[in-house]
């Protein structure tokens, strides 16, 4: 690696920004010069706004030299997944039935992160309306011949890539926490409600979260001090003060128990991604935490069951409702997705309805699991095999949601934190799940292993 600023987690830039050892400007030049030499390899980004970003940098450098207040990511260059609407700035979700969508209005989230002094560097690539968990065209930069994963899968790799210090994305089944996995990159899926959703193109409101993206877990736990909060705009935000998210990695861990869910996530996982996901829990096990063999829920077949699970009935009834008003332009979908948003069709109001029991269910039966074993959190995989080769002549193809899901079925924040990496040389991502009242505690036990680790000081090869 270089010395470049853009090699800088957000915790070691704001800083030295603060100190003027480093100027905002060569902060985003250096991220920009490092677009010029990977994007055309790796495809992270759908739109580029780099005066957007020259323009927040040059008011923040202002601002400090002549001794001005400014804002907490004051001149930091932010990726936005291409779901979020950008006033003045195209928002395609991935797909062409929104190719020349310009919107009059931010996401939430763009306006605290804007608020906060970040200025935008650019949209970043989704799989199409977030309904996959590949993000074509983009490569994954630890193999170019891989995907990403997805949907967030451009900001994924716009952060691997060692372009961009800081980014945004969604997650509905797995869209934060795949991506992240597959292009060795930290990330929340904070409790739904903690972060708006307002201005944010849906999928399954059931299910959708907004969240960060960063290289190092105490960037994360930077970003939610900026995003979570309540809005009014969106009912379905959380009206309560916000977690104290650690700013610093816990030292003694006598007395935290995580769980292994071993029966249900991992089983037919590759041999090479369950190793190192266990040498990382043995990090925390010298520090004093206790790993503790769990069951399933008595429902978990029925719940995790592809044909009729809780998951895709609900994904799929909502999904279909929300894109019914764009059935003129069904044509202008890809195949893959216009057949997945056509499956809600044929769900019937009475299997809807039953699904959401199950779902409420499945969160009882898991917090009931939690409280008799005395568990702080649930470690596992983020996913269960190296992010699929990139085939042309076929539908985008990425990583299974399978380890993921659970916890979006039961709304329990997860983490994914890497891991390490597999003898292929790419990235793997441990998963730590836990009930909403202790998601600070949980990216407490991400900061820790990512603390003892370093792996954020690690580039792939296409980070030149």
């Amino acid at each position: 690696m270089s010395d470049s600023a853009a090699d800088l987690s957000l915790t070691e830039v704001l800083p030295l920004l603060g100190q003027r050892k480093l100027s905002a400007r060569e902060l985003v030049e250096d991220c920009l010069r490092r677009i010029e030499l990977s994007e055309s390899s790796v495809r992270a980004f759908v739109t580029r706004t780099p005066d957007l970003a020259l323009e927040a940098a040059d008011r923040a450098d202002r601002a400090r030299v002549t001794g001005e207040p400014v804002g907490p990511l004051a001149g930091v260059p932010v990726a936005v997944k291409d779901v979020f609407l950008t006033k003045g700035v195209l928002t395609t979700a991935g797909s062409q039935v929104l190719a020349n969508y310009v919107p009059a209005e931010n996401a939430a989230v763009w306006e605290r992160l804007s608020a906060a002094g970040a200025g935008l560097l650019g949209k970043t690539t989704t799989h199409e309306f977030a309904y996959g968990t590949a993000s074509t065209p983009t490569a994954n930069p630890w193999d170019v011949r891989r995907t990403p994963g997805g949907s967030s899968g451009g900001s994924a790799a716009a952060l691997a890539g060692r372009m961009v210090p800081i980014a945004t994305g969604t997650d509905t089944g797995g869209s934060l926490r795949i991506p992240a996995a597959a292009c060795g990159v930290c990330t929340l899926r904070s409790a739904r409600g903690r972060i708006s959703r307002y201005g944010v193109i849906p999928l399954s409101p059931s299910f959708d979260v907004a969240g960060p993206m960063a290289r190092r877990m105490l960037d994360i736990s930077i970003l939610m001090h900026v995003l979570a909060g309540h809005d009014p705009r969106d009912p379905a935000t959380r009206d309560e003060p916000i977690p104290a998210y650690p700013l610093e990695p816990p030292t003694d861990l006598s007395g935290v128990r995580i769980g292994l869910p071993t029966k249900m996530s991992w089983q037919q996982v590759d041999d090479r991604i369950a190793a190192v996901c266990r040498d990382a829990l043995d990090l925390l096990v010298a520090r004093g935490a206790q790993l503790v063999e769990i069951g399933n829920p008595p429902n978990a077949k029925t719940v995790l069951e592809k044909s009729t699970g809780v998951f895709d009935t609900i994904n799929e009834s909502e999904a279909h409702q929300i894109h019914d008003a764009l059935v003129p332009h069904s044509h202008l979908y890809t195949p893959q997705v216009r057949e997945r948003v056509r499956k809600g069709e044929r769900i019937s109001p009475e299997r809807y309805a039953e699904a959401l029991r199950l779902r409420d269910q499945w969160t009882h039966d898991w917090r009931e699991i939690m409280t008799t074993h005395r568990l702080d959190a649930i470690a596992h995989p983020t996913i269960d095999a190296a992010p699929p080769l990139i085939d042309h002549t076929r539908p985008p193809k990425g990583p299974r949601i399978r380890l993921s899901v659970p916890w979006s079925i039961a709304d329990f924040p997860a983490l994914n934190v890497p891991a390490g990496f597999d003898t292929r040389g790419l990235p793997v991502g441990l998963s730590l799940a836990t009930t909403p009242e202790r998601e600070a505690n949980l990216l407490a036990l991400g900061i820790r292993i990512d603390e003892d680790l370093h792996l954020w000081r690690h580039g792939p090869p296409t980070a030149v």
